[in-house]
């Protein structure tokens, strides 16, 4: 059962890598195989070691994450999607002026950060989530986390790659829509970590 759960909790939690790998398809024109695993290794290895992090801080610690982990995650997000908008409006008006967007390694691993802070929270509360018994049954579940991330940033990236043959080389437009998954990532886990917070819930819940 525990299994079943970790997959479980693994693609949820591996749906944000979808969403920013496919933004980095969009967007980055210079795309390689070898630079695609990259990404995808830095997605899954911070959504794996994240919760990890947050299992060995412990119950101590658990209340200032959860009450500030998806305003961190909003900023950055928000951040690197706007700027990557103005970027691609800028090109479309004056594409004489600008060139593709390329890999980043800082921004990539930026981007990794910012999706996974708040797994720190799932990891505190990963024994009860996957109903563990055994404490090898914790690491096999943030293994599988790491891997579900993996799969599903390749699927994100190939995804993006192949929007972006429709688009057919218009990479400013590519930039604009990669901007904007990315601010709707954070502006989502904004929204659901503000109405998760104790003192909402217990208003919404009179």
């Amino acid at each position: 059962m525990w299994i079943a759960l970790s997959f479980l909790l693994g693609l949820g939690l591996a749906m944000d890598c979808f969403a920013l790998s496919l933004s980095d398809g969009l967007a980055y024109r210079d795309l390689t195989k070898k630079k695609g695993v990259f990404i995808a290794t830095v997605f899954g290895l911070m959504q794996g070691l994240m919760p990890l992090l947050g299992y060995l801080l412990g119950l101590a610690l658990a209340q200032w994450i959860d009450a500030f982990d998806h305003y961190v995650s909003f900023v950055l997000l928000a951040f690197i999607g706007i700027k990557m908008m103005v970027e691609g409006i800028r090109g479309m008006v004056k594409p004489e002026a600008c060139e593709a967007k390329k890999f980043s390694v800082p921004e990539v691993l930026l981007q990794g950060v910012a999706d996974s802070i708040d797994a720190l929270a799932i990891g505190i509360t990963i024994q009860a989530t996957i109903g563990a018994t055994a404490d090898y049954q914790i690491y096999v579940s943030f293994v599988i986390i790491a891997l579900m991330s993996f799969l599903l940033s390749i699927i994100g990236l190939v995804l993006g790659r192949y929007i972006n043959c429709l688009l057919k080389g218009r990479f400013h437009v590519a930039e604009v829509l990669g901007g904007l998954i990315l601010l709707g990532l954070g502006i989502y886990l904004l929204v659901s970590g503000i109405m998760e917070a104790p003192v909402l819930t217990s208003i919404l819940n009179l």
